[in-house]
This record gives C-alpha cells, structure tokens and sequence, in this order.
C-alpha cells in the first residue's frame, strides 16, 4: 500500500514539474524569433523619456554687446597726463562659458592698484530673451598724453580703453550696446566745459605673441573707447592768462614815452618789465608738464620778451644820439620804434591766438 502511495507521489512530481516546464517555454520567445514579450499592466501606458536635446551652438566668435555710462571726472591733472573717471560699464552676451565682464580690462590706468572695479552682480543675470547681463562700476586715475600745443585754447579728449584680456577676435568681439553712451546731466569739471562722450568698438593689433606659444605672433583684440572732449572757456582764460601780459608791455611802452634823457628811469622800465615777465612765465608753467615743443603761451612770452629787449636796444641807441646832441632825431626814432613795435606784437599776438582757436 506504501509503495502504491509513492509511486502515484512520483508521478504526480513528474506531472506537475512537466506542467511547469511547458508553460515557462510558451512564455519565453525563443531568440531571433521576433516575439516581444508583453508588458506588464502598471508599464501599459508608459512614454519613453524624450531623446536628451543637442548641446547648443554658439556664434563664434561671441559678439559682446558693450555700453557706457560715465557718472563723474573727479579732477585732471595736466602735468601728470592723468584724471580720475567714475563711471559704469554694462556688457550682455549668450555664451554661458564666456564671462567678458571679469575677462575685461582696462588699458590705460595710471594706477593700477587704485583702480576700483564692483560688479552690481554676484552672478551674471539672465534676462527674459536668454542673454546674460552684468554691470560694472569703475572708479580709478587714468592716462592719457595730452598735446598742449594750443594751450590754453587746446581741447582735450579723455580716453578710457577696454580690452578682452583671455580671448582675440576669433573668440569675442564688442559691439556697441544699441544705445548711445550716456553721461551724468550734472557731472561738472571746474574750469572746462564737458561735451558729450563717444563711444568706439575697434580692433588693436599686437605684433607679439607675449611669450606664450600657442599664441600667434600677430594677435587682433577687440579695443572699446570711451572718448570725452572737454575744452576751456575760451574768454575766462584768455583774461586770466594774456592780460598780465598785456599790461607788462603796455608799462614797458613807458620806455619811449620817457624824454630820452632820462636814461636811468628809462632802462629801469626795461628791466623791471623783463623780470616781471619771466615772473609771470615760472607761475603760468608751475602746473604744466615739461613738453619738447613751444605752447601758445611760450610763444606769447617770446613775443613779451622781443618787445622789451628790442626797447631796450631803442633806449641804449637813443641815448647815444641824445648825448651827440640830436634829440630830436631820438624823439622821432622812439616814435617810430613805438609804432612799429606796437603794431607787430599786436598783429603777432592776434595770429597766434587765431590759429590757436581753430585748431584747438
């Protein structure tokens, strides 16, 4: 009876294991047959996650939209070719692998470690149509030569000059910003008149590599120039500076006016002139540079010191003539020498000041 037992326990083993197999290999599609299996239920519905989108590409080079606002010009000092500028610098870009704002430099500071630079920004913002925006404020002394040849009628631009440091024109370019440079309506400079800034993208070229050999010998950066003309009023300087002048030549005229006897109060004329001239001069140029050329005021005080000296030279010569008895040719020669002295130095004086003024 046992053994009977076993035996059907056996077989129902090998009936039911049998059962099992056959269902597994219908379940199963064979491979290479094109069979694919059936989801579960809770996947019936599931969307495959959309493709992951392509890497965006951009312009090359960057274009770099760049502005200006100039808020303030502390001061300028002529014998040192230098001015102290505040003002702010704004650029917008697309590239969030490029930062032009911390990339920037400034070409001609006169001081670098006064030179001042705040972001508005920790990070660059990101505006409504995707492009990237910082802004800078800039406060520092910055240089530029100033030609003085017309001085004091000479007018003046102050320059401020950025530069991308890290990359050329093949990797960023400024543009201007679509707006024109603006200024502070009530920046003001003591003695000049400030007229509006100009705003200039262009490129500069290095004919050196700096060193580096992966750099190209010959290297374009993209420059922006902040330009201010500035000029003196015309009528305030020309009082402050030509009329001590003026009344020392008109004292010197003294000199011929005197009887030509009176020869010690005569060359005393002279002389005091002459000193009070090159007086004036020392004064006028204390607060101007050392330049190889001759400025409008040097030529004055030329003209100042032709004057005198060739008076002089009248005084020593009528003298003689006074004392060999012909007074009254003396008198007709100081006269004649008045006149024709006046009359030059007028008409120098106004040649120089006219082409002073129209070239600036």
């Amino acid at each position: 009876m046992f053994r009977r037992r076993l035996r059907l326990f056996a077989l129902l083993f090998v009936a039911c294991f049998a059962l099992s197999r056959f269902s597994l290999a219908g379940d199963e599609a064979p491979a290479g047959s094109g069979v694919v299996p059936a989801a579960p239920p809770d996947a019936a519905g599931a969307v495959e996650p959309p493709p992951e989108g392509e890497e965006r590409v951009y312009e090359t080079p960057e274009k770099v939209a760049i502005g200006v606002h100039l808020n303030d010009i502390q001061s300028i000092d002529l014998k040192t070719h230098s001015y102290a500028m505040d003002f702010y610098v704004w650029f917008r870009w697309r590239n969030p692998d490029l930062d032009p704002a911390s990339s920037m430099e400034i070409a001609n500071p006169i001081e670098q470690w006064g030179l001042m630079v705040t972001p508005l920004y920790e990070e660059a913002e990101t505006l409504d149509d995707g492009t990237l925006y910082q802004v800078l404020r800039i406060q520092g002394t910055f240089s530029k030569k100033l030609p003085l040849y017309n001085y004091p009628f000479d007018r003046q631009t102050l320059a401020i000059i950025f530069e991308d440091a890290l990359h050329d024109t093949t990797g960023v370019v400024y543009v201007p910003d679509s707006t024109e440079p603006s200024m502070n309506p009530g920046l003001q400079l003591p003695g000049y008149r400030v007229s509006p800034p100009r705003f200039n993208v262009d490129g500069f070229h290095y004919n050196t590599g700096f060193g580096d050999p992966r750099t190209a010998a010959d290297t374009t950066y993209s420059r922006a120039t902040l330009e201010v003309p500035i000029s003196r009023p015309p009528i305030a300087y020309a009082t402050k500076l030509f009329l001590p002048v003026l009344c020392v030549v008109l004292c010197a005229t003294l000199m011929f006016l005197l009887s030509p006897s009176m020869v010690d109060s005569r060359v005393d004329v002279g002389i005091t002139s002459l000193l009070t001239i090159v007086a004036l001069q020392m004064t006028y140029s204390s607060d101007l540079p050392d330049v190889g050329y001759l400025m409008l005021m040097d030529k004055v005080y030329l003209l100042a010191y032709g004057f005198v000296i060739a008076g002089l030279g009248v005084v020593v010569h009528t003298t003689g003539m006074a004392e060999a008895g012909v007074v009254d040719r003396a008198l007709r020669l100081h006269k004649r020498s008045l006149a024709v002295l006046s009359v030059g130095w007028t008409a120098a004086m106004l040649l120089l000041v006219r082409a002073a003024m129209q070239e600036g």
